[in-house]
């Protein structure tokens, strides 16, 4: 059979809104588009502090853990991902920056297992006297983290700097979900090897979330 034929087998697009049918099932896919996302607010995580790394003295040190409230209006699987909208500008000067894709960190039911929450895990993007720069020598400021590079010129990333520097109420405008490359098997007595390479660890974490922790990946008499 052609590669397109398979293809068009294992994932269908159909005219219903809001809905992609991947081998035979039905996931939550592009509810909500970059013309027209959903707001939510930045909630707080029981689980996580906001900044999970310390120190090192690179200027990529800080990786985070931030939570948003969708009130249900953003569902998804594990192994997906939502698009987050920054003001920007962006590298092009686009104002607010085009999308950037994310990888969910929570289980679909979200870290507090109300189906209300998603979580993301992002790596704050900092480059100090490198090819490109977005904050000339004197401009760069402090981030959330205290982090700054003042007599340097440094190119932050907008999306995730953007991210890392919420604070608690704040709005924050989600696109998706999106992906179905990476979604857990169905027969629950398949072998699973988790590899995080250009994912990183937050796919990962959704997973063993949904598999190890969370009520909704649990049988009926509790065992796993």
């Amino acid at each position: 059979m052609a590669v397109a034929a398979v293809t068009a087998c294992r994932a269908v697009e159909v005219k219903k809104k809001g809905v992609r049918v991947v081998e035979g099932k039905e996931i939550p896919w592009n509810i909500f588009s970059p013309k027209e996302p959903y707001v939510g607010k930045v909630v707080p995580n029981v689980k996580h502090p906001q900044t999970l790394t310390q120190p090192t003295g690179d200027a990529n040190w800080e990786t985070t853990h931030v939570t948003f409230d969708h009130g249900g209006k953003v569902p998804y699987l594990e192994g997906q991902s939502i698009g987050i909208i920054a003001p920007g500008p962006d590298k092009k000067g686009e104002t607010p920056a085009r999308i950037r894709l994310y990888s969910i960190a929570s289980s679909a039911v979200g870290d507090d297992e109300t189906s209300k929450t998603v979580s993301l895990c992002v790596k704050r993007v900092v480059d100090v006297d490198g090819q490109y720069a977005n904050r000339e020598v004197g401009e760069d400021k402090p981030d959330k983290a205290g982090t700054v590079f003042a007599d340097k010129k440094v190119y932050r990333g907008v999306c995730s700097n953007h991210i890392c520097d919420f604070s608690l109420g704040d709005d924050v405008l989600i696109t998706g979900p999106t992906g179905a490359e990476m979604l857990l098997p169905e027969d629950q007595g398949s072998n699973i090897i988790m590899l995080a390479t250009g994912t990183g660890i937050a796919p990962m974490r959704s997973y063993m979330r949904l598999l190890f922790n969370d009520k909704a990946g649990a049988n009926a008499d509790g065992t796993r």
